[in-house]
């Protein structure tokens, strides 16, 4: 047997994998359902981490690519027993340790580690308030975005306490970079250290499980904290028909799914489920540095899920995302002319802004 270290201690989960060869986590795969190739699916990741295990398979530029083509959405592992996303976590160190990693993955890790940040900031947003609010890359970037989410919690009592902050490095760790996300982990604990003893509200799904997973803080999704607030408050109703799209690390890994719901219904709305949802929910295509390496996939991944909502017959697709919603938009902007019609995705922020005003 090969020594792949980061691998070794998963031996057994892989074997487990490749004796039952059950296939709960392939049907749905949001990726399997594009490339309809089994060494997409979980099940042939599990095969590949065999082979590497035993000698059969060599380190390669196809195995890479392989790699580089899961989502990391975690919806094998909500079919499965076994630790998947931990084993292809492991492929793709064992990947880089023997030279191969994307170009784009080794710049993004660059740029994190350069200037604290994953995305450009126009400005960066400041805060005085009495509760940290952590709103990292994505959010910064988009200021509006940022306005309206204080905007809301504002409304619903909070103060909001927004300071420096650097990028949690998620996007480091998730493709393989483990020593690049140890010395962005200390940068962060640095610059955040102020804040870390206490509880602290996040806004974006990936940057909340990191948090938590990943740097053992105590952290609580915003939209949670609306809920708790919500009732009793003066809403001004809003009449759609909308399906909910949940984000892969707010629902299936957070635990966030019925929030979003209840505030939806809070708000007037008719809620429409598409037929994966909640833990079964399947990814916008934007999660695990896919869309950096293959766009193409990430669009197509991304067309499925709009044509889940048309499905069951809605045209607005609502979301809790930075990555999920313009992922999803460009999805929908692609399928006009197959379907028709545009399906609209929107901010629950927005939508909650507009409501408690």
């Amino acid at each position: 047997m090969a020594e792949y270290r980061a691998l070794e201690q998963f031996v057994d989960d892989i074997y487990t994998c490749n004796r039952t060869r059950c296939g709960f986590c392939s049907v749905e795969c949001p990726v399997f359902r594009v490339k309809r190739m089994e060494t997409y699916a979980s099940r042939g990741r599990m095969l590949v981490a065999r082979g590497l295990l035993e000698g059969i398979l060599e380190p390669s530029a196809e195995m890479q690519e392989v790699m580089d083509a899961c989502l990391m959405c975690g919806y094998c592992q909500a079919r499965c027993a076994l630790e998947n996303l931990d084993i292809f976590s492991a492929v793709r160190r064992e990947l880089r340790e023997a030279g191969f990693a994307s170009p784009k993955h080794e710049q993004t890790a660059e740029r994190i580690l350069e200037t604290g940040t994953l995305f450009d900031r126009p400005m960066p947003f400041r805060r005085v308030g009495t509760t940290p609010l952590y709103l990292g890359c994505a959010y910064q970037s988009k200021p509006h975005q940022v306005q309206t989410i204080v905007s809301v919690l504002e409304k619903v009592g909070l103060d909001p306490l927004v300071s420096d902050e650097v990028c949690c490095s998620y996007i480091i760790s998730a493709v393989g970079f483990e020593e690049e996300f140890q010395r962005a982990q200390a940068r962060f604990r640095q610059v955040y250290g102020p804040h870390l003893e206490k509880e602290i509200l996040t806004v974006c799904p990936t940057c909340t499980a990191t948090l938590r997973d990943e740097y053992g803080l105590q952290v609580k999704h915003a939209l949670v904290a609306v809920a708790e607030r919500l009732p009793g408050m003066t809403i001004k109703p809003i009449n759609r028909r909308v399906t909910y799209h949940d984000p892969c690390h707010l629902g299936r890994m957070l635990g966030v799914i019925e929030e979003p719901r209840q505030i939806l219904k809070a708000l007037g709305m008719e809620l429409v489920e598409m037929e994966h949802h909640g833990v079964f929910s399947t990814c916008c295509g934007g999660g695990g540095g896919v869309f950096d390496v293959d766009r193409a996939l990430a669009v197509e991944v991304a067309k499925n899920r709009v044509r889940d909502a048309v499905a069951v017959g809605v045209d607005i697709i609502v979301t809790a995302c930075p990555t999920c919603q313009p992922t999803l938009l460009r999805g929908a902007g692609r399928l006009v002319n197959e379907l028709g019609v545009f399906v609209d995705v929107l901010d629950l922020w927005e939508l909650l802004d507009q409501a408690l005003d």
